[in-house]
């Protein structure tokens, strides 16, 4: 299986098909942005408890994810290429599948989280005058949890991929699938997170640039007269969430369905 290969024909479905990948997308993406506005709004400004905490969101984030991997899977794997476009999937693996994302989800935020809480922790012991060892250490932080999150993107999508393929979630059905070749789907993971990592860095300079970044409100409270603008927001960062959706599902369900036909598909 070789790394670059897999990554760019994975690469090359995103750039081909297009519009398979919006047909699987785009609704589940904006019933679970409602739905996350929904919660937003009954958390500020119903219950005055503040915005909902990050897992609380991925929770609810995790069902409509779960759609669109499935359906991006099933096209992959099974050559089930969507014929419409408006597609959802409500069916039993979507919600086999949906706690595993929440997981992957809550344990990729906290490792996106980490470096910047690990610095705040320590705090006016570390020797932020020694500009050279502060550099030195971001990086090592970065560097760590870029392997953590490649980690996490091998092991929870092929979890997901198992889900696809069994219906259940077989852990022995996973280890089988990464023991074939595993340095290289980690290689093949990191590349995958670096792409995304690279593209969020990217939008953010392009959202501050044409000023959509003050678009969002600082509070839901009152709810009617910012939830027009919190979705102005969230329909702004569409074309960031599909592109990482895209390019990461792209090159790991190529690295999936290689390691599958590698086992013989069972």
């Amino acid at each position: 299986m070789p790394i670059f290969g897999v990554a760019v024909a994975g690469l090359r479905h995103t750039v081909q098909s297009p519009r398979y990948f919006l047909a699987v997308f785009w609704l589940p993406w904006l019933l679970g942005t409602i739905a996350l506005l929904v919660l937003e709004v009954v958390a500020q400004d119903q219950l005055r408890l503040g915005p909902a905490p990050d897992w609380v969101r991925e929770t609810v984030w995790a069902p409509f994810a779960a759609m669109t991997y499935l359906m991006l899977l099933r096209w992959v794997l099974d050559g089930a290429a969507p014929a419409r476009a408006i597609n959802l999937d409500v069916g039993r693996r979507t919600w086999v599948a949906a706690p595993i994302i929440a997981a992957w989800f809550v344990a990729n935020s906290a490792a996106s989280s980490a470096p910047g809480a690990t610095l705040q922790w320590l705090g006016p012991d570390f020797d932020v005058h020694r500009w050279e060892a502060l550099v030195a250490y971001i990086a090592t932080l970065l560097l760590y949890f870029w392997l953590v999150k490649g980690a996490f993107l091998a092991c929870f999508f092929g979890l997901i991929v198992v889900v696809a393929r069994r219906g259940r979630p077989d852990p022995r059905e996973l280890w089988r699938l990464l023991r074939l070749q595993p340095a290289r789907l980690f290689c093949i993971s990191l590349i995958a997170v670096a792409a995304v990592g690279g593209l969020s860095h990217i939008a953010a300079i392009v959202q501050a640039w044409l000023g959509l970044d003050r678009l969002e409100p600082a509070t839901m409270i009152p709810w009617r007269a910012n939830i027009r603008w919190a979705l102005l927001s969230e329909l702004a960062r569409f074309p960031l969430h599909f592109l990482e959706f895209a390019i990461e599902g792209s090159i790991l369900a190529e690295a999936y369905r290689r390691l599958l036909l590698e086992r013989g598909g069972q």
